[in-house]
């Protein structure tokens, strides 16, 4: 049933949404859904998360400036659209991935062996599809093989000569293909520009819907994080936070994998430090305007080309970076603020093979001599997290912060599930490994390997109190999204539905009216799970703060003195040093503020160590407060 409700002006969700390639359509109605109870603060995901997540952010940003919810009835009717035929047997979805004309033969046979469900079947269908594809091959072969039987030496031979030659002569085509053109072609079957002039392939389909959902047409700028931060509607009245920096009124956030640094890299990078340092706070990334150009449609390019610098050397760093006179055509990718949200997308939905990876540039420092620039490989977000509900997480809510996460179907469980009571959802995920079965053991084996690598980090943090009751799980059949590039009409229809079930439940129970009235049950347990978490964490790591900064710490320098020796260092020559980490020397009120503070934690760690009543929370499992790098 179609509603024009709108949430208040100061009811904020943010959202965060799983990779799974075709499994994306579980979102569009789900999200529209979702606006009539909230407006998104902050929106993330990764691969088809992130399609979705900059799509709802586009949608949000032309509701905040017009009021219109064009953006979110556009997102609604996609599963409609995605199941429209364009042709013969060939779905809209499908005619988005669109292969390189050197990788079409890979392709086809990528998707003739698509709906198989068994191992053996799709073997045979690779099989078939091989001998289809490189038909010139299996040609010759049996042309070879029949030529042997014709000059006497039978049909015997025949055959035998069938066997060895046909998969030799496919294999060394396949292998050329593999392994040469490939290569040559940015290690992916598609670039996700249009090969097919009759239907727009992912990458200019995705830039015009953006557009269409944020007000604008393909002949306006394109989208960029900074568009999205200036949105008006946050903060809201009851919200006091600094001016400086401004807040971000949308905060798009999107994964994607840097093969070359092999570490996620979260888009948009962070912003340059205003003011002259000596530290190197964040990666200078560069592109060219050539390689740009076979992975974003034009005008996005020249956006990008306009509000780029070319190369230069750092003042101070000519002797360690490379000439600007040898790196024409090399420019600092845009600032985050002008940094087109297309291509952020793009980078996080480059399905290892499927999609090129996307190109750009840093420069090497490993070498003593001899820096140059190096390519940086941008591949799929889900490499390094597929589900990263941590993105917007404070230690205490102030709003929800809602996952919508995919995950194969369990035999006699339900299709949508949301823990209704704290003691649910902590069971373990299970990647099921066939049992004596042949190939099926291995291909088994073989991905629970994948998965575990890709999935360990963001499926321990699901089952965590606070966690696992605002994550909404669907669940899908092996025949629905993921690799499912031509599904059926009803299957994208039934995933869609699937969706707005799973938002239905989260609504039911964060934004449904309370019993006793004031916010909604779900809303207020999750807010005292939350508090406990924290509290329980901080106690955890008390008494290691207290021993720490105890005076009498063993074999340490206590801090009070430690500030004194750093206030006073000073080089060979007499001059003040800096501390590590300060850009100046320390001064004495610095040094009274560090040791105030220092009282303050000490005084605080020791309250918590030593309280008379521990709360009697339990934690399922148990949380532990680490220290570690931003992801």
């Amino acid at each position: 049933m179609t509603t024009t409700q709108e949430p208040p002006e100061d009811r904020f969700c943010d959202l965060v949404m799983k990779g799974g390639i075709t499994s994306g359509v579980v979102y569009p109605k789900a999200i529209e859904l979702l606006s009539h109870q909230y407006r998104f603060k902050s929106i993330g995901g990764t691969s088809a998360g992130a399609i979705a997540a900059v799509v709802t952010a586009a949608a949000e940003y032309q509701r905040r400036r017009t009021g219109s919810r064009a953006g979110f009835d556009l997102l609604a009717g996609l599963p409609t659209e995605l199941q429209r035929a364009v042709a013969p047997g060939t779905s809209k979805l499908l005619s988005l991935f669109q292969p390189q004309p050197a990788m079409r033969r890979l392709f086809s046979v990528l998707i003739g062996a698509l709906n198989s469900d068994k191992t053996s079947s799709r073997i045979a269908q690779i099989i078939t599809g091989f001998l289809r594809a490189y038909w010139p091959a299996t040609l010759a072969a049996l042309v070879i093989a029949l030529a042997v039987g014709a000059v006497g030496l039978g049909w015997f031979a025949a055959c035998l000569t069938l066997v060895i030659v046909l998969p030799l002569l496919v294999g060394l085509w396949v292998y050329d293909d593999v392994t040469r053109r490939m290569v040559a072609h940015d290690l992916g079957l598609c670039t996700g520009l249009t090969e097919d002039i009759g239907n727009e392939a992912l990458t200019p389909w995705l830039h015009a819907l953006i557009q269409r959902a944020a007000g604008r047409s393909l002949s306006d700028p394109p989208l960029t994080f900074g568009d999205l931060w200036d949105a008006p509607g946050f903060p809201p009245p009851w919200l006091k936070v600094p001016a400086d920096p401004k807040p971000r009124s949308i905060d798009l956030q999107m994964f994607s994998t840097n093969l070359s640094h092999g570490r996620p890299y979260i888009f948009p990078l962070p912003a340059k430090n205003p003011q002259p340092t000596r530290f190197h706070d964040r990666e200078r990334l560069y592109f060219t305007e050539r390689e740009m150009k076979r992975y974003l449609p034009a005008d996005v390019v020249s956006w990008m080309v306009e509000k780029s610098k070319p190369y230069t050397v750092e003042p101070g760093r000519e002797e360690k970076d490379p000439p600007a006179d040898t790196e024409k055509g090399m420019r600092e990718v845009p600032e985050p603020r002008d940094f087109p949200v297309l291509l952020a997308a793009r980078m996080s939905l480059s399905f290892p093979f499927l999609f090129t990876a996307v190109p750009l540039h840093a420069i090497d420092h490993d070498p003593l001599r001899a820096r140059e620039f190096r390519r940086c490989w941008f591949s799929d977000g889900g490499i390094s997290s597929n589900f990263p509900m941590h993105l917007f997480d404070g230690l205490v809510p102030m709003w929800p912060t809602f996952g919508l996460s995919l995950e194969p179907k369990i035999k006699g469980r339900e299709m949508v599930f949301l823990p209704e009571q704290y003691d649910q959802g902590y069971g373990e995920r299970w990647n099921h490994i066939p049992e004596k079965k042949g190939a099926g053991t291995l291909g088994g084996f073989i991905s629970a390997i994948v998965g575990t690598m890709q999935n360990w980090n963001d499926n321990s943090l699901a089952r965590m109190p606070g966690v696992r009751d605002r994550v909404a799980r669907v669940r899908l059949s092996k025949e629905e999204g993921g690799m499912n590039l031509n599904m059926e009409a009803r299957l994208i229809k039934n995933i869609a539905e699937r969706g707005v079930d799973a938002t239905r439940e989260l609504l039911e129970r964060f934004s449904g009216p309370s019993p006793g009235g004031g916010a909604a049950k779900g809303w207020d347990e999750h807010r005292f799970v939350r508090l406990h978490v924290l509290l329980k964490m901080l106690t955890a790591r008390s008494s290691g703060v207290v021993g720490a900064l105890n005076p009498t710490c063993g074999h340490a320098t206590d801090f009070s003195t430690l500030f004194d020796i750093m206030m006073n260092a000073k080089d060979k020559d007499g001059n003040p040093l800096s501390p590590p980490g300060y850009e100046a020397p320390m001064t004495k009120e610095q040094c009274q503020e560090l040791e105030a503070f220092v009282t303050e934690l000490r005084d605080l760690a020791s309250a918590m160590t030593t309280q008379a009543r521990p709360i009697p929370f339990k934690p399922i499992p148990n949380p532990e407060l680490r220290v570690r790098p931003p992801l």
